[in-house]
């Protein structure tokens, strides 16, 4: 599979922010990676703010891909564990830097930005409430769970863990930390 110029751009940019945070993110240092000029940069994007935005809509595509690997019909003592372990895999090879975005956007206010991540936000949140409430249609999970409270604790245990693993400069892996979370989270939805 061959990539494009346009995602060459993107996973150069991702690294650059992965390896020195988004402060560092101009479009001349994403040039000289990707080995042209600043003003080529913008054939491709017009600005920092749509570079930023794509990074975050890659992002997105990296957890459809994730999500798309499981059955969403495997009970939920099977989806979760496997689900929270690619996750985990998924944003350790990106360093959390959903976290780097999330706190710039809350700083510079930027509303274009903070709406793409409001949607990918959301698109995480939907899948796992999707997949909630198919579990308690097929009758593998309680049914009195409030499902998108019990989505997001699901998501905030992945969080947390990328959050500590952040912290730790991935030295704690997160997998093995958050067994005892996830089994807790699988004991108060499953029942």
């Amino acid at each position: 599979m061959t990539t494009t110029r346009r995602q060459d751009i993107l996973d150069q940019a991702l690294a650059l922010v992965i390896e020195n945070g988004l402060v560092e993110l101009t479009m001349a240092k994403v040039a000289g990676r990707v080995g042209f000029t600043e003003p080529a940069m913008y054939r491709h994007f017009r600005n920092k703010q749509d570079l930023v935005i794509n990074m975050i809509r890659r992002l997105g595509e990296g957890f459809e891909e994730v999500l798309a690997r499981f059955d969403l019909e495997d009970p939920p003592q099977r989806f979760f564990p496997a689900y929270f372990d690619a996750l985990l895999d998924y944003l350790q090879q990106v360093r959390g830097v959903t976290i780097l975005f999330l706190s710039e956007s809350a700083f510079n206010r930027d509303q274009r930005i903070r709406g793409e991540l409001w949607r990918l936000f959301q698109g995480q949140l939907g899948r796992i409430s999707t997949y909630l409430d198919g579990a308690i249609a097929r009758g593998e999970i309680r049914p009195d769970i409030d499902v998108e409270a019990s989505a997001l604790g699901f998501l905030g245990l992945v969080q947390a863990l990328v959050t500590r693993s952040l912290l730790t400069s991935w030295d704690e892996a997160p997998k093995a930390i958050g067994q005892a979370a996830l089994d807790i989270y699988l004991n108060g939805v499953v029942g």
